[in-house]
């Protein structure tokens, strides 16, 4: 039996919608929860993929959180045996640093649904094209990072990183894909005031969220469908 861990780095950020096709596809699913124990449980080296999702400390505070440093050495591990892997939000700036990218305060925070450009690298990726069938994307985050030498960029807004691949079995997406009604609700409520403070209109959060939400689960379920096919194959 095919073999994945999830990095969930908060209790609400799992992998939501792209769970499916992860339960679809038979794997013997294994969580490190970093919030609960800051090492990787026993077998994370032998996996046949690795998600890593959002959370909300900085990917470059190895520091001050000795479990950020776990899971690059991790990652990097992974990359050098050819694992495949997914990073969502954090984990795509954590695997962007495994990869020898850096990662950085970004000069403006993105919160709430905004507009992916995607390039003709998007088109030819199994990733990739299922990305584009949703250019409106769901945001949270405050950092962002620079591509390593050798990634490939499948999406950016005004500048900044959305979307990589690292060789041909590792991808990296800055939103959060996964996100459905309930997380984003949720979301709205438990950091209504962060939102205030950031100039994020959370009426309009919840407009687009019903604007967008069959067409955005659609996307995250192709994607996950992509991947389980990278995973296995």
């Amino acid at each position: 039996m095919a073999k994945l861990l999830v990095i969930q780095h908060l209790v609400h950020d799992h992998l939501h919608q792209l769970a499916g096709p992860i339960a679809d596809a038979g794997f013997d699913v294994v969580t490190w929860c970093t919030f609960a124990d800051p090492e990787p449980p026993a077998g994370s080296e032998d996996v046949d993929a690795i998600i890593s999702m959002g959370g909300d400390d900085s990917a470059y505070d190895e520091a001050g959180i000795p479990w950020i440093r776990a899971e690059r050495e991790l990652l990097e591990r992974a990359l050098e045996r050819g694992t495949a892997i997914l990073g969502v939000c954090f984990g795509a700036q954590t695997l962007a640093r495994a990869a020898g990218g850096r990662g950085f305060r970004a000069e403006r925070r993105e919160i709430g649904w905004t507009k992916v450009e995607f390039t003709e690298a998007a088109m030819d990726d199994p990733i990739g094209r299922a990305l584009v069938g949703s250019p409106d994307v769901f945001q949270f985050h405050y950092d962002t990072f620079s591509l390593p030498d050798g990634a490939v960029l499948l999406g950016e807004a005004d500048g900044m990183v959305q979307a990589y691949r690292l060789g041909d079995r590792a991808w990296g997406i800055q939103y959060h894909v996964e996100a459905d009604p309930g997380l984003i609700y949720g979301w709205i409520g438990t950091y209504l005031d962060e939102l205030l403070d950031n100039d994020a209109d959370p009426v309009q959060i919840e407009v687009d969220t019903r604007r967008y939400w069959r067409q955005y689960r659609q996307v995250a379920w192709d994607v996950s469908e992509a991947f389980v096919k990278v995973a296995l194959g």
